[in-house]
């Protein structure tokens, strides 16, 4: 029993060693393979941390680069009409119903306008100048209430019949002299 554990003491001790480095004459001694160790792992510790941030320069240069190929930020809109009012009892439901109430009759002009549009061109207006051109100027139509520096802008995109939007009127440049 007792050379039965010697000699698996021996087989892991020369497991051991030639994990550390090998046994072969070339060996001077056991401190020199702990230094090649040392300097193996320190090269790779240097070749991932040299990847790492390779791959954070890449990483940053797609981004700056997706964000240089994004569009200007849109201007912020919202539906044309009356705001809502805020949370409340029995007068401000009734409020309410008659802020939506009145949101509804100013829209039904300019979606009446659209109707028409479709039902002779086939189509809706392609855009807000085709649509201020050929429905809201020819028609008189009045818009609704907008405050001093904001501006109309009509969506085809959205809604069945597109959505009239307020937003900020952009800044002409002053003209150069």
């Amino acid at each position: 029993m007792a050379v039965c554990r010697h000699v698996a003491v021996v087989v892991s001790m020369l497991l051991l060693a030639t994990a550390l480095g090998g046994c072969g004459p070339s060996d001077s001694g056991a401190g020199s393979s702990m230094a090649e160790v040392d300097a193996r792992l320190d090269a790779q510790n240097a070749a991932q941390q040299q990847d790492q941030a390779k791959s954070e320069a890449e990483r940053k240069a797609q981004e700056a680069q997706a964000a240089a190929s994004q569009p200007p930020a849109e201007r912020p809109r919202t539906e044309a009409g009356r705001g809502s009012i805020g949370e409340g009892g029995y007068f401000t439901a009734i409020a309410g119903a008659r802020r939506h109430v009145l949101n509804k009759v100013e829209d039904l002009a300019w979606t009446q306008g659209v109707q028409h549009f479709q039902a002779t061109e086939g189509r809706l207006p392609k855009d807000h100048d085709e649509f201020m051109n050929k429905i809201v100027i020819p028609l008189g139509i009045d818009l609704g209430f907008k405050e001093e520096g904001q501006e109309f802008l009509y969506d085809p995109t959205e809604g069945q019949w597109g959505t009239l939007y307020v937003v900020e009127a952009e800044s002409q440049p002053a003209p150069q002299q």
